[in-house]
């Protein structure tokens, strides 16, 4: 923790930021006891939070952590205060339980705070260095502890003055103009100088690579290390790695990069292992643990397959502890004694088992697991960090939320970005601004609200550019790391004031990705920007290969393909050819319950309440077979919607099945259609090609017809103008399957033979039900779309497929997503949806 003023080292005259581990060394603080709200938060539940708790535990301590945390930086003694002057109110309760939660934590302070205490009650002459602190430094909106240790300081060893510098920028500059109060009412405006710079790159690490450049070439251009600050917000990582490419020292760094709590991460993914349902992810999560006793690559590989939906862990069976271990993780606990059992075998196997089993805190007796309570007991800590490393000569590393430790000629913002500079406010988790004033009369304790909050982040900035004295640098990355859209601060607004003639503040943010590299102002920059267009193929040419031979049988016989593989053919031959090879995109996030998801667990309970060969359900059945149909769908496809954060997802997506299927019963009434197949495979050729692929539905009509239906969650409207304009494809497949089958042994297929064959979608969204080769009575609630409903879809196919036999991979242009949705009438997933590469490799044309 650092604190909010400095301090001069009186041998070298070095004025720094005092941290809690270099002030314990100072004054010889015993080690401090571990603070843990949390545990004390669970196990004893106030009255003010205890609902909270029972519904966001994890949330509900956070914030009563950190309310509580805020209290006792609001004492300038550090010491549990006396609230009874409060009149009886909402305020004084929820003080009171701060309180007696602060006292049922014992001499126990949050981090940084115990060493603090040590000093504010150490007796003068104790410290093993004079220790005096820089007069003025003190953040004036800093909490009554941080004032208290400042004054207890002074009052022992004096202070300083301010180091000698000229920190004021050129009178007349638009950085001078921001000096006087980057919020002040008066801002005097001018014409943009070269005291303020704004640009746009890709990311934060392409922020991180510009600015260590622009440091560097700083350097060469004379001005000392020592002059150049850089700031930044989140991890040091992408700071410390572009600085280090380009040899540029920097003074601030931590000694060691902040390091997870993987013993606790570990702690916690297990408990969420046996408790159900069980995410993917965290079973993903947990074989990734630095802890487990495979290779890292066995943990990737495994992770991949986890997120895949294969949970048989086959990898690990050449190494049979390895699979024991494996197969414990997955047993079920139904009763705390199983818990035990299991989880005490799974630590003997791991590294840090012991340390792991302390925190996996499971009540003796017996009885089922209190999965809240357990969960609860488990305490991840924060990434650590250690102390910062400075020297005299490096580059200075400023933190966001923090006044700077020394001045500077020329300032790098590194990320200046929304929630930062300054930093965004918060309330007060606890207590409202109105009670927040009421409890500072009646107590003199100053809490922070948002107006606080608000002030402090504004008085920081205002420092930050105070102790700049040639020129600020801002660098506004357009995405985070994982590629999410990010937004320019709230700052640039602010700055933008001291500029005339800007009719918007982004206007001033030049963007780099769109210049070319020899426009940029860092020369010597080593990520220039990918031009803005490749010089690409028509198409990519493999001579001699037939493409559509790549998957093999184990006879040597191509692989069929099928519907869906050959509609995305149709899209994009390179997204089928990655596909082909196995070379999809393999990235993996969280469940959620996308259209996927929902069409998987509706075909599920479909294939599970119309049989075939019974007669249709009646209303009254369905509505007792479908809750247990979807009940099983979803240990099937996707059992973290059982838990209670998805009860409305879970309840809606079953009434739509439940509607989807009583209009499903009304059509097979109408058409006085017999299901002969339900989810049958199918096999066959066409187009000169073997196909495979399952039909949801085969239904039989009165006349002997077969209508091969395809159930599709989604709506009419799409399906319809697809076949309007002759752009379908997958149902048509099936039906060349059963003309032109391969048959093999008990195939089922032998009712299907020789019969008329029509195809069919059904939409479940709303009930739509398209046809194609079927006469329909007149009133029928079905509309026949005709026999022409895939003509241009399988031209174009044909086309791809005779390309892919003499090696050909055509490109797509930018003008194909446009004409799949505008001209063929549907949504090209290949392109939008599909891997990277494909975007990538999209040739730019004009389009008429």
């Amino acid at each position: 923790m650092h604190y909010p003023f400095l301090v001069a080292d009186p041998r070298s005259g070095l004025q720094y930021r005092l941290t809690d581990t270099g002030l314990a060394e100072l004054s010889v603080a015993p080690k401090a006891p571990d603070w843990v709200p949390g545990r004390v938060i669970a196990n004893t539940s106030d009255p003010v939070w205890a609902d909270s708790l029972a519904n966001a535990p994890i949330e509900t301590i956070s914030s009563v952590t950190a309310a509580l945390e805020d209290l006792v930086l609001a004492t300038p003694d550090l010491r549990v205060p006396e609230v009874d002057r409060l009149p009886e109110s909402r305020a004084k309760r929820h003080l009171l339980a701060l309180v007696c939660l602060w006292r049922a934590l014992g001499d126990a302070l949050p981090e940084g705070l115990a060493p603090v205490h040590h000093v504010i009650n150490l007796p003068h002459g104790c410290f093993l260095t004079p220790t005096p602190v820089v007069e003025g430094s003190l953040d004036p909106l800093a909490p009554a502890a941080m004032a208290a240790l400042y004054a207890r300081l002074k009052n022992e060893f004096g202070s300083v003055p301010t180091a000698p510098c000229d920190r004021a920028a050129a009178v007349g500059s638009r950085l001078h103009a921001l000096q006087s109060g980057v919020a002040s009412q008066q801002i005097e405006a001018g014409p943009i100088d070269n005291s303020l710079a704004f640009h746009g790159l890709r990311d934060l690490a392409a922020c991180a690579d510009f600015a260590a450049a622009h440091a560097r070439a700083l350097i060469d251009a004379g001005t000392p290390a020592r002059e150049i600050a850089v700031l930044r917000a989140g991890s040091p990582h992408q700071i410390a790695r572009a600085f280090s490419a380009q040899g540029v020292p920097l003074s601030g760094l931590p000694a060691d990069m902040p390091k997870r709590d993987v013993v606790g991460e570990t702690a916690l993914h297990l408990a969420l292992a046996k408790r159900p349902p069980i995410p993917a992810m965290v079973l993903a999560s947990l074989v990734l643990s630095p802890l487990m006793p495979w290779s890292a690559q066995t943990g990737r590989d495994l992770a991949e397959t986890l997120m895949g939906g294969d949970f048989r862990g086959e990898i690990l069976t050449a190494n049979p502890a390895h699979k024991a271990l494996w197969d414990d993780i997955r047993a079920s606990a139904s009763s705390l004694a199983q818990l035990r059992f299991l989880l005490d075998r799974i630590c003997d196997q791991i590294t840090e088992g012991e340390r792991v089993r302390a925190l996996l805190a499971v009540p003796p007796g017996e009885g089922s697991p209190d999965w809240e309570v357990i969960l609860r007991g488990i305490q991840v800590m924060p990434p650590a960090s250690p102390d910062p490393l400075r020297n005299l000569e490096g580059v200075s590393l400023w933190l966001a939320h923090e006044s700077p430790w020394r001045p500077c000629r020329h300032l790098i913002v590194s990320d200046f970005t929304d929630g930062f500079y300054p930093t965004r406010p918060r309330a007060n988790p606890m207590f409202l601004d109105s009670e927040i004033s009421m409890i500072r009369e009646a107590t003199g304790l100053a809490l922070r609200g948002r107006a606080e909050s608000l002030a402090q982040g504004l008085a920081i900035f205002d420092h930050q550019l105070q102790a700049t004295s040639g020129s600020v640098t801002f660098l506004t990355p357009w995405r985070d790391l994982s590629g999410a859209r990010l937004q320019p601060s709230a700052g640039l607004s602010l700055v933008a004031r001291s500029i005339h003639d800007i009719d918007e503040a982004s206007d001033l943010i030049t963007d780099l990705s769109r210049l070319a590299p020899s426009d940029w102002p860092i020369m010597h920059h080593h990520l220039p920007p990918l031009p803005t267009q490749l010089d690409l193929p028509e198409a990519l040419d493999f001579p001699g290969q037939d493409l559509l031979s790549l998957r093999r049988t184990d006879d040597g016989t191509a692989r069929p393909q099928s519907p869906s593989r050959l509609e995305t053919l149709l899209v994009s031959p390179l997204a089928w050819l990655l596909a082909e090879v196995g070379a999809e995109d393999m990235s993996w996030s969280a469940e959620e319950l996308n259209v996927m998801t929902k069409g998987n667990i509706a075909h599920d309970v479909f294939e599970h309440i119309f049989l075939k060969d019974q007669p249709v359900p009646d209303p009254e059945t369905l509505a007792a077979a479908v809750p247990e149909a979807y009940d099983r769908a979803l240990t099937r496809h996707a059992g973290y919607l059982r838990s209670s954060s998805w009860e409305m997802e879970r309840r809606g997506l079953e009434r739509e099945i439940l509607g989807a299927a009583l209009r499903w019963r009304d059509h097979l009434l109408a058409l006085n259609a017999k299901i002969i197949g339900n989810e049958i495979w199918l096999a066959g050729e066409a187009h000169g090609i073997h196909l495979h692929g399952k039909a949801d539905a085969i239904l039989e009509l009165p006349d002997g017809t077969l209508l091969v239906v395809d159930h599709k969650k989604s709506g009419t409207l799409g399906r319809r103008k697809r076949m309007e304009v002759a752009w379908d494809l997958q149902a048509g497949l099936y039906r060349d399957m059963i003309s032109r089958p391969h048959r093999r042994e008990n195939d089922g297929m032998d009712p299907l033979i020789g019969r008329k064959i029509a195809v069919a979608y059904h939409l479940m969204n709303d009930g739509g039900f398209l046809t194609s080769g079927l006469a329909l009575s007149d009133g029928s609630p079905a509309r026949d779309m005709g026999e022409a409903v895939s003509d241009s879809a399988v031209e174009k196919l044909v086309a791809r497929l005779a390309e892919l036999s003499t090696g050909r991979v055509v490109l797509n242009t930018s003008g194909d997503e446009g004409f799949f949705r505008k001209e063929a009438g549907f949504t090209p997933y290949a392109l939008t949806d599909g891997s990277p590469l494909v975007t990538a490799f999209i040739r730019q044309v004009e389009v008429k």
